[in-house]
């Protein structure tokens, strides 16, 4: 199956909770979250070559303080062995800014998928068809961009999970 992101929408009891929580049991309460209904978006494989186009770098390194960073991968991590993230719902408004201010199908025509091979970014799929690359990427672009929307639009919080 591989590593897929999703990005859960939570209330504050919710990320109150979750932050509470023994970091061995966060998963199986993220689990219990999105089987109970939680909204949630799923970017499938293409997190980390969606980071890597926004910012030059894997996930596996991101960026403090960068808007397109941090709408893939969270602000804040859990202290976990899974990768887990959160962004505060005052954080979204500006993340949101950001991924709208990008013109995606720019940012995905200049792409070299050599260069995704090379930093051994996720999941190694560069080689083949890249317009059938570039249009994964851009599906997992627009839902990022409307998990985003329709967290700040709830005043929620939005969980990044990729396991």
């Amino acid at each position: 199956m591989g590593l897929q992101a999703a990005y859960t929408r939570i209330d504050e009891a919710t990320l109150d909770r979750l932050t509470d929580l023994d970091p061995d049991h966060l998963v199986d309460e993220i689990d219990r979250l999105e089987e109970g209904g939680a909204p949630t978006t799923y970017l499938d494989k293409m997190w980390d070559g969606l980071h890597f186009a926004l910012t030059g770098v894997p996930a596996s390194a991101p960026i403090e303080g960068d808007r397109l960073s941090e709408a893939v991968v969270g602000v804040h991590a859990f202290d976990s062995d899974d990768f887990i993230g959160c962004t505060e719902a005052g954080e979204l408004t500006a993340i949101v800014t950001a991924l709208e201010a990008v013109d995606i199908d720019a940012v995905l025509a200049r792409q070299d998928f050599a260069a995704f091979a090379a930093a051994e970014v996720y999941p190694s799929v560069w080689g083949e068809d890249p317009v059938r690359l570039r249009a994964d990427l851009a599906e997992a672009f627009a839902l990022l961009v409307e998990a985003h929307r329709a967290a700040a639009s709830a005043g929620d919080h939005l969980l990044v999970t990729i396991f």
